[in-house]
């Protein structure tokens, strides 16, 4: 998969393909979905190939394809998340293995972060954001804050410029929607003085609607019943893998 296909949350590099098929209605993330991110994650990381449980995505059709974004946070105080990174897809992928490479993307090759680490596993928490319910705009405005993520485009001196806000961001900044329109302008890459309203009506914008599911570490242990994160657990893996060598000769 090519990085300039990837997309950050805030970024402003965008999928080239906005106007592909649409994405499937109805879907909605799940838990299976945030179980199987944090499984991609604690596998590359502890090199531990009997964690992936490629059943728990046995509701999801190969055939269906839809955007998405995996988000990880990462635990500072008991109620304090911050950003630790989130990368991508405005255009509609195969979404079993979309959830598998953009668990690891976001993990791992998000530019702003270092990679993470064995020891942040424990303080982490995932998201799955399933884009659906794309709509053209009648103009900048026309969407809903904590509603509507939103995609502009427009071209300004011989450049084109594109970005995204998920639909969470603006409600969680305490944007009304001229500052979200001013600032993912700016994110955009436009640099050129001040939003003006010429500039405002020069914008194309689509909205779009996410499905969410999130899942801290602690739910996680808890439901799959381990932690397969400690020693403790890879060495009883190992013994019973020993055990399972030696009666089968």
């Amino acid at each position: 998969m090519s990085p300039t296909k990837n997309i950050q949350n805030h970024s402003s590099s965008l999928d080239d393909n906005l106007e592909g098929d649409s994405p499937e209605k109805g879907l909605e993330a799940t838990q299976a979905m945030c179980i199987h991110c944090f499984n991609v994650v604690i596998q590359h990381l502890f090199q531990d190939n009997t964690i992936i449980q490629p059943s728990l995505l046995d509701d999801i059709s190969p055939e269906i394809e839809c955007p998405l974004f995996v988000t990880w946070d990462k635990k500072h105080s008991s109620t304090d998340y911050r950003l630790r990174g989130c990368i991508g897809t405005l255009s509609p992928r195969a979404l079993k293995q979309a959830l598998s490479d953009y668990a690891a993307i976001s993990a791992f090759r998000d530019h702003r972060f270092h990679p993470i680490a064995k020891n942040e596993v424990c303080h982490l928490r995932v998201g799955v954001s399933l884009l659906v319910n794309y709509e053209t705009c009648n103009d900048c405005l026309d969407w809903e804050v904590g509603t509507h993520g939103i995609i502009i485009k427009f071209y300004y001196d011989g450049r084109h410029y594109n970005a995204t806000f998920l639909p969470e961001v603006a409600q969680d900044h305490g944007w009304n929607q001229r500052q979200t329109i001013a600032q993912l302008v700016y994110k955009a890459g436009y640099h050129h003085g001040e939003v003006t309203s010429d500039l405002l009506a020069a914008i194309d914008c689509t909205r779009y609607q996410s499905s969410k599911c999130k899942l801290t570490f602690e739910e996680y242990v808890q439901v799959i019943g381990k932690d397969p994160t400690t020693r403790r657990h890879h060495d009883a893996e190992k013994r019973d893998r020993n055990w399972r060598q030696f009666f089968s000769h």
